[in-house]
């Protein structure tokens, strides 16, 4: 992910008051998995080693900081979860509170993400919902349980056309042993 320039966040909102990427993300070089609260957070007051935290954690801003149409209902510490868009992966990521796992689900949140879902097949992209270390892919017209996901493990984003139609679907894949 590129280190994002200060014109890339919306104007007026902050992280003020929101620890929940530092609960809901995996943050490698400190080896904290997803859905852990990171030992390095005090859930009242934030980072306790701000100035001198990992890069992971200085380049990443949530959907709320960056989307403008994102309005405060969508701030992580009120919706129990965060969007984030992974432009490698040509995705859109929820990543919900295991604590609140249906937090996704309620209004004005899921009339978006089922929108977002059909949107995302027209730039074949997909939509994923992560609950700790379980997957949902939202598709257009319903979601679909991938299960458990190890983090080596491809989702992949497939179009089938049949006798009803074109069926856009997701599925987990084991990577590819090299040789």
């Amino acid at each position: 992910m590129a280190t994002l320039l200060p014109d890339d966040l919306v104007p007026g909102r902050s992280c003020d008051g929101c620890t929940m990427c530092c609960k809901l993300m995996e943050i490698d070089v400190l080896a904290k998995p997803r859905a852990v609260w990171c030992p390095k957070c005090d859930q009242k007051r934030g980072c306790t080693i701000y100035e001198v935290r990992p890069e992971p954690c200085r380049i990443f801003y949530c959907g709320y900081r960056k989307v403008p149409a994102l309005d405060d209902r969508w701030k992580p510490s009120k919706a129990k979860f965060l969007v984030n868009y992974e432009s490698r992966n040509n995705r859109i990521v929820i990543h919900v509170d295991p604590a609140r796992a249906g937090a996704w689900r309620t209004e004005p949140y899921y009339s978006a993400i089922k929108d977002w879902a059909k949107n995302a097949v027209r730039q074949n992209g997909m939509v994923i919902v992560w609950t700790g270390d379980t997957a949902t892919a939202v598709l257009p017209g319903r979601e679909k349980d991938l299960g458990r996901v190890r983090d080596d493990q491809i989702l992949i984003a497939s179009l089938q056309e049949t006798a009803n139609g074109p069926v856009y679907d997701v599925t987990v894949s084991d990577p590819t042993p090299p040789g």
